[in-house]
Order: structure tokens, then sequence, then C-alpha cells
């Protein structure tokens, strides 16, 4: 395997999507990426510069407000979902982990979405947004589906418009921490769905590793998003594809005086009866699965509530 630079991520060009067509070279690139990294950085992607400003300052206005508001939809046991700020990523990979990561999201699941009251244009702005994650989405399924040697409409059916789909749109704010070397912002992680569309600001931060690596930091050119596979794209591949390890750390030459983070991931993920299991036309000849099949609402919710002790206690 090459050595991984996290400063040349594979450039997907989505303006080689012509009229449902898929350029070869964007299929290459997309396997090689696939394969190797697991993550990539998608250009021309249709999402206005605008709209992600507009939607990173209504996340902003909405952290700056009072604990006892921003609670006001909260996670819970029973709503997985909303406000929290007790979230320990690492317990989904390692079960280590006793300090929430010093973050706070909030979590709004697409289908079936509950808003805040406050601030007042918060709900336009964040739909606007999430149906364009949506348009996105679906250009980068047709991709995969290619890649996996499957109907560019393969995916069509696993992520339907009701409220069976889990996707969910995450909002994050890291307040700000003294500098430190490798100081844990969100702790090492793999996502647990098919695909993750990141929009990230320049503080910096985020790292990625690949097995026998170091942690790379990964930034995102202007102009494009991030994108990273998830577990059930891996399992789906039967392993051929990277679910990639990844975290959040304070860069020791960050701001001493602010160095707030803010991001926001569109976590895409089928709708919750749907079994994930290899695909057969892409294994190896005579490979077996290398996983049971396994519902999509058991996977994801047993990743997440094992991250949230704390939540699930009360």
């Amino acid at each position: 395997m090459p050595t991984f630079n996290a400063r040349a991520l594979p450039i997907l060009d989505l303006s080689l999507l012509q009229d449902g067509k898929i350029d070869q070279a964007l299929v290459d690139t997309a396997e090689q990426s696939l394969r190797e990294v697991g993550f990539f950085v998608v250009k021309n992607h249709g999402v206005s510069d605008e709209l992600i400003k507009n939607t990173f300052a209504i996340s902003r206005e909405f952290y700056d407000q009072e604990e006892s508001i921003k609670g006001q939809v909260a996670m819970t046991s029973s709503y997985p979902y909303g406000w929290e700020k007790a979230e320990i990523l690492s317990q989904s990979l390692t079960g280590e982990g006793v300090t929430p990561d010093p973050k706070e999201t909030y979590n709004i699941k697409v289908a079936e979405p509950r808003w805040p009251d406050t601030p007042a244009d918060f709900k336009p702005i964040v739909k606007e947004y999430t149906e364009a994650m949506w348009r996105l989405t679906k250009k980068i399924l047709h991709v995969f589906a290619v890649v996996l040697r499957q109907p560019v409409d393969f995916f069509e059916d696993k992520f339907p418009d009701t409220q069976e789909n889990m996707t969910v749109f995450r909002l994050l704010n890291y307040p700000h921490v003294e500098p430190g070397p490798d100081r844990i912002r969100a702790s090492q992680h793999t996502d647990y769905g098919v695909l993750t569309i990141l929009g990230q600001d320049n503080v910096g931060g985020l790292q990625v590793k690949l097995p026998g690596q170091e942690w790379e930091n990964v930034s995102t050119p202007p102009g494009c998003l991030l994108v990273n596979i998830g577990d059930m794209m891996q399992r789906w591949s039967n392993d051929s594809w990277r679910s990639t390890l990844h975290r959040v750390v304070s860069l020791s030459g960050a701001s001493k005086t602010n160095n707030r983070r803010q991001s926001m991931a569109f976590f895409v993920n089928p709708g919750k009866n749907v079994m994930i299991e290899c695909i057969g036309d892409y294994k190896k000849e005579g490979e077996e699965a290398k996983y049971p099949a396994i519902r999509a609402e058991e996977y994801i919710l047993g990743k997440h509530y094992s991250t949230i002790p704390s939540i699930m206690k009360k």
C-alpha cells in the first residue's frame, strides 16, 4: 500500500457526471481512494459557498445560546438526536474512555426532524442545506454503484424517502481549549454508516490513521467538501473499501486565545430495515462474506448508544 499523504487526498470532480453518464476516470479515482484511504475530496459538488457560509453562521449562533436553550431539544435514552455534550466516540470502537469529548453536537434526523425554537432562521437554512446534501449524496452513490459493478440506481431503494431513513445531519461545536500536543477534541473512531460529507472551518485538527502509519492532518481545499465512507460501506464491499480511523485534536500551533472549531457532518444512513451484507458481485472469486448480515438500525444505534453511557443511564 502506498504511503498515505493527507495533503494530497484524491479529488473527485463531479462535473464529470454529465446527463447521468459517469466518466471512467472518475470511477477509477473513486475506487482507488476507497480501497486505499477511505477519504476523498469532491469539487464542483453543486452546493453554493453562500449556503455553506450561512449554515456555519446559523450553527455558531445556535451554539452561542445558553445551555438551557440549546437543551430544549435534548438527546435522551429514548431520543438519540438533538443536543448533547456527553459523547465519548472512542467507546464505539474500543470501549475505552470515561471523559466526554470536549465538544457539543446538535443532531437532526433528516427524515423526521425536531427543530429548536431559536435562532429563528435555523430551520429554513438547515433544511436548505440538508436538501443540497441529499442531491450531492445521490451523485456520490451513483459513482459508488458503478465502482461496485452494479446498476447506477443500485442504492435507490436502500435510502427510502420515508421516516425509516436514518440519515442524520450533525452540527458540531468545539469550544476553545488550551493548545497542546495531540489534545483530544473528538476521540478516535470510525463512522458507522454508509458515507459522511463533511464541511469544516480552517481551524484544523482532523486527523486520520491508516494501519501501521502515524496520524495525518486532513484539511479541505477551498470550494471543496470532504467525504469518507463508514463501516456499512466497508461491510457492503466485504472489506475491499476502508472505513478509516479518525479523530480531532487541538494542534500544537493553534491560537492560545481562540481555537474554537466548527464542522458539519451529513451522515448518510440507509433505511432502518435495510440488511447490510456483502455485495456478491464485488467479492473476489471464492471469497466468503466477512460479516454476518445485520439490520441497519441495529448496527447504527448499537454503536451510537455505546458512546453516550451517561445519557443511557438516565
